[in-house]
C-alpha cells in the first residue's frame, strides 16, 4: 500500500500538470498570441516589447496604451527622437476599408497617425520630427474587438539638414554630400543639381521601379514668410511636386509618389536660399482607390473656371482653385488614360475672328501655365477656343461679360 505522502505528491503533480496543459491549449492553441510592439530605425531597435502593443477601437482614432511596458517603449521612442534631432518618423495609421471614418481627416488611418503624433508631442517630441500617413490593410490583427498595432513607423530625416539622406529602413538607403537648393519663395530648385545629388535621386528612382509595391511620400517644407506663386495650395506642396517631377522623369510611375507639405519656420536661409526643403518617407503600396473616386467626383461636379480681364492673359488664383489644381494633379497621376480639356471663351465685344483666336490663346496660355507651375504634362491637355459662342452670362452687362471671359478646365 502506498504511503499517504506518496499519494499527495502524485496529486500535486497531477494538478500542476493539468494546469500547464490547460494553459497551453487555452493560450497557445485556442487563442492567438498578441503581437508585440517593435519599432526599428534600420538595424537599430528603438523600442520593442512582447508584453502588449498599441491598440485602437474599431472605427476609433484615439490610441489605447494600456500596458506599462508599451508606455515605456513609446517613452524610449520619444527619447530616441529627442536625442537625434535630425531624425523624423512617419506614423502610418492602418485602417480597414470596412471601418467608418467619423473624423475630419480624409481617412481613418490619417486620423490615427495624427492622434499618435499628438501623444508623442505630449512626451516632448518636436512636431517637426513627426509626419503622418495612412495605409489600408485588411485582416488587421484583432484582440477583444480591438485592433492590435494599427501603426507602422518609418524613419527619415528632418528637412534643413545640409546633406541628402533618403532611407527605406534597412531595405534601401542613399546619401549625398549636398542637397537640393531652393531660393526663398520659389518651388524651382537651382540647376544644375550636383552630380552626387542627382545620382542619389537616380538610385531612389531605380529602387522604386524595382519595388512597385513601395511608394515614397515627399513632404515639401516652407515658411510663413514666403509667397506662393504656384498653382498648388502651398509652396511646400509645389516644392514636393517639383521633386516628384524629377523622379517621374527618371521613370518612376507617378502613382508611386505621394506629395504633401508642412510649414516649417525653422528652415534656415542663407543668401535667401535654403538647402533641402523636403523630407522623404516610404510606405507600403499606393493609396486606396477611394481617394481617386472622390477626386474624380469633385472635378466632374465642378470644373475649374479661370477668369481673364479684357485683353489680358494673366491669372489670379483663389485658394479653392489651388486646391482644385491639386486634385487635377492627383487625378492625372492615378487615373489611367486621364486627360484634361482647356476651353477658352470670350465676351461678344470685338470682331468674332479676333475673339476666336483670343479664346484659343487663353486656353493655350492656361495649358502652358499649369504645365510650368504645376508640373502637368502639356501632352495631357487639349487647348481649344470657342470665342463668344457659349456665354454663361448676359453680355449686355459688364459683370456678365467678365464671367464670359473665361477658360474652363474639365477632365476627360
Amino acid at each position: 500500500m502506498r504511503h499517504p505522502l506518496t499519494w499527495f505528491i502524485i496529486l500535486l503533480f497531477w494538478v500542476i500538470g493539468g494546469a500547464l496543459i490547460a494553459k497551453t491549449f487555452c493560450c497557445g492553441i485556442g487563442a492567438a498570441a498578441t503581437s508585440g510592439l517593435l519599432i526599428k530605425d534600420g538595424a537599430t531597435t528603438v523600442a520593442a516589447t512582447n508584453a502588449g502593443n498599441l491598440l485602437f477601437g474599431i472605427n476609433g482614432a484615439a490610441p489605447i496604451i494600456e500596458s506599462t511596458n508599451v508606455k515605456t517603449e513609446f517613452n524610449d521612442l520619444a527619447t530616441y527622437l529627442k536625442e537625434n534631432p535630425t531624425k523624423s518618423v512617419t506614423l502610418n495609421g492602418h485602417y480597414m476599408a470596412s471601418e467608418e471614418n467619423n473624423t475630419s481627416f480624409d481617412n481613418l488611418g490619417l486620423a490615427r497617425g495624427d492622434a499618435m503624433k499628438g501623444y508623442l508631442i505630449g512626451l516632448g517630441v518636436p512636431a517637426a520630427q513627426l509626419l503622418t500617413g495612412s495605409m489600408v490593410k485588411e485582416n488587421l490583427e484583432m484582440n477583444d474587438e480591438r485592433i492590435v498595432g494599427g501603426m507602422s513607423y518609418v524613419f527619415g530625416t528632418v528637412a534643413g539638414g545640409r546633406n541628402l539622406n533618403i532611407q527605406d529602413a534597412a531595405a534601401f538607403g542613399t546619401t549625398a554630400d549636398g542637397n537640393l537648393i531652393f531660393p526663398m519663395s520659389s518651388y524651382e530648385y537651382i540647376d544644375p543639381v550636383a552630380a552626387e545629388v542627382t545620382a542619389s535621386f537616380q538610385k531612389t528612382a531605380d529602387y522604386l521601379k524595382a519595388n512597385p509595391k513601395r511608394s515614397i511620400k515627399i513632404t515639401g517644407l516652407y515658411t510663413d514668410q514666403e509667397t506662393n506663386s504656384s498653382v498648388l495650395p502651398s509652396l511646400g506642396m509645389a516644392r514636393a511636386n517639383k521633386i516628384k517631377g524629377m523622379l517621374t522623369a527618371m521613370g518612376v510611375p507617378s502613382n508611386q509618389i505621394d506629395i504633401d507639405a508642412r510649414m516649417e519656420n525653422t528652415l534656415a536661409f542663407v543668401n535667401e536660399e535654403t538647402i533641402g526643403g523636403a523630407t522623404y518617407a516610404f510606405f507600403d503600396g499606393a493609396e486606396s482607390g477611394d481617394k481617386l473616386a472622390e477626386v474624380e467626383k469633385r472635378l466632374r461636379a465642378k470644373p475649374i473656371v479661370l477668369y481673364f480681364k479684357t485683353n489680358s492673359e494673366t491669372l489670379t488664383l483663389s485658394p479653392e482653385q489651388r486646391n482644385q489644381f491639386a486634385d487635377l494633379i492627383y487625378y492625372l497621376d492615378n487615373k489611367e488614360g486621364g486627360r484634361l480639356n482647356a476651353v477658352g471663351h470670350t465676351d461678344d465685344r470685338g470682331a468674332e475672328k479676333i475673339n476666336r483666336r483670343l479664346s484659343r490663346k487663353r486656353a493655350e496660355f492656361v495649358r502652358d501655365y499649369i504645365s510650368k507651375n504645376g508640373g502637368i504634362n502639356q501632352n495631357l491637355v487639349s487647348a481649344t477656343g470657342q470665342g463668344p459662342d457659349q456665354p454663361i452670362a448676359d453680355n449686355g452687362t459688364e459683370g456678365g461679360r467678365a464671367k464670359n471671359r473665361r477658360v474652363e478646365i474639365t477632365i476627360k
